[in-house]
């Protein structure tokens, strides 16, 4: 649940719109582009003066754009450095190009973040691709700003209903439980693959009171075929990617359809309370004079939730955990910490509220993690009127692309950038709006301490039961719907003895 907005609905689907655009949008322009002659065409740079006028920047290739710059960025995991070179070359921090078959203006840098966080609801929307709207179909009929308002209404109900110390307690119980069921008593572990399923076991626990094994399981499948068909190319054909893709998401709506069933009767019976869990929620509370959400949306919404819920928290447990292999010193660091909470709980075994807050290198460790390794590297929006920027013009039906990652390794912003040094967030931490996986101002992410408590409490009892060493130490990174060890983190454990 990282970045801004990142436990809701819309910064999920944010999360992952762009990359199946552009897949279709490739296959379809390669060749047809080999039709035009090959140059790349740069638009004059203009300056701001008393009537604003665009950005610099180039539309590069006919049709193709920078398409295929801004992909292989992408994939490397590196967006930040298709927008660093071009701001260096245009001496600016906004340009504009064309992605994905669009128009965009790029922004970056502080002023950028505080801008997106403050403007979001008055003359920004967010865009998403027509591809997204066949996983998710219920995108076609909620006006986009409402959609995004619902789900930031439901998730911060939920965390007001569930006091704070229910929920750390409910974590530590499934953490320990998936060790104990999962790590213990083997050899070798894929982190990637094994933390996937604690993050999921959770979201399902809290989200659909879900705690069937076997139940989760299968959602997970599911959703594994899910995120890999979200990343292909969009063509509903039988045997391609996309196509078992809408097969998988009709499956976890009927699924979820049935709960929602069962939920309402609970419901009538008084079995169940409305605020249990997220989707008993969306079931009871009604939304503004649009009345009760369709079962439609509630399903669409419980989806983008467990993905959101469950994919941004599972890479910075597997890179911290990935970290900590690499460098004894924060290793031994980390550990002191952890084994002075415990001696201070005695006799006390289940973590509390309190000794999270006692987590700070802990916490300063994850945050460090999260900047130097970027989990979200950028979301979309669409100017919904002519908006002036930095002096710069940005018509209306324009797409911008904000790129979330490229205050993290500037060097403006952070000494040393490529430095691993928790120390950064001490006291008050970096500068305002330059390191914002939780967003800022009125898109502060709702699910924050949920994800700080998810991450805190794993990697208590991880460092507790095992110690591990990692059997590929020059594994690739892979880059899908967030970053990933190319073959999942293999590692050996052994078990520490209590």
């Amino acid at each position: 649940m990282l970045h801004s907005e990142t436990i809701s609905h819309s910064s999920t689907m944010e999360f992952f719109s762009f990359s199946s655009s552009f897949f279709f949008l490739v296959s379809l322009v390669c060749a047809v582009s080999l039709v035009f002659y090959s140059f790349a065409y740069k638009t004059k740079e203009d300056v701001p003066g008393t009537k604003p006028t665009l950005p610099p920047g180039s539309f590069g290739w006919p049709i193709l754009g920078e398409t295929l710059q801004f992909l292989a960025a992408i994939q490397q995991g590196a967006a930040e450095s298709f927008v660093s070179k071009r701001t260096s070359k245009y001496s600016s921090k906004v340009f504009k190009t064309s992605i994905l078959g669009e128009k965009f203006i790029v922004f970056s840098g502080a002023a950028a973040n505080k801008f997106i966080f403050f403007h979001n609801s008055k003359s920004l929307i967010r865009w998403r691709p027509p591809s997204v709207q066949k996983l998710f179909p219920s995108i076609a009929f909620v006006p986009i700003e409402h959609d995004a308002a619902k789900a930031r209404k439901f998730m911060s109900l939920f965390f007001k209903f569930n006091e704070t110390q229910k929920l750390v307690a409910s974590i530590d119980s499934i953490s320990r439980t998936h060790l104990q069921n999962h790590w213990e008593n083997k050899d070798e572990v894929k982190v990637h693959s094994m933390v996937q399923l604690y993050t999921f076991t959770l979201a399902c626990h809290l989200f659909l009171s879900i705690n069937d094994s076997e139940k989760v399981s299968k959602f997970l499948c599911h959703f594994n075929t899910l995120n890999r068909g979200i990343l292909s190319l969009h063509l509903n054909i039988p045997g391609t990617p996309f196509y078992h893709a809408i097969k998988a998401a009709e499956a976890l709506r009927k699924e979820i359809y049935l709960i929602i069933k069962e939920r309402r009767e609970a419901l009538a019976k008084n079995l169940a309370s409305p605020t249990q869990d997220v989707l008993t929620q969306m079931i009871a509370v009604p939304w503004g004079e649009d009345g009760f959400m369709t079962e439609l949306e509630i399903a669409d919404k419980i989806l983008a939730f467990l993905i959101g819920g469950h994919d941004t928290t599972t890479a910075p447990i597997t890179f911290a955990m990935k970290y900590l292999a690499e460098m004894p010193h924060h290793y031994n660091e980390v550990l002191r910490e952890q084994r002075e909470i415990t001696e201070l709980m005695k006799p006390r075994e289940v973590l509390c509220w309190d000794d999270i807050k006692k987590m700070r290198y802990t916490w300063n460790f994850a945050n460090e993690v999260m900047r130097h390794r970027t989990i979200i590297q950028g979301s979309f929006r669409e100017a919904k009127t002519d908006i002036i920027y930095k002096g710069y013009l940005i018509p209306k039906g324009w797409k911008i692309y904000w790129s979330v990652g490229s205050t993290q390794k500037n060097s403006k912003y952070f000494s040393e950038p490529e430095r691993f040094n928790p120390i950064r967030f001490e006291q008050n931490g970096p500068s305002p709006y330059t390191y914002v996986p939780f967003g800022a101002g009125p898109l502060m992410c709702p699910g924050k301490e949920y994800a700080r408590v998810t991450i805190l409490v794993f990697l208590h009892h991880v460092m507790k039961m095992f110690k591990w060493e990692p059997i590929l130490p020059n594994e690739k990174i892979k880059v899908e719907l967030v970053p990933t060890p190319a073959e999942g983190f293999p590692v050996s454990i052994s078990h520490i003895s209590t």
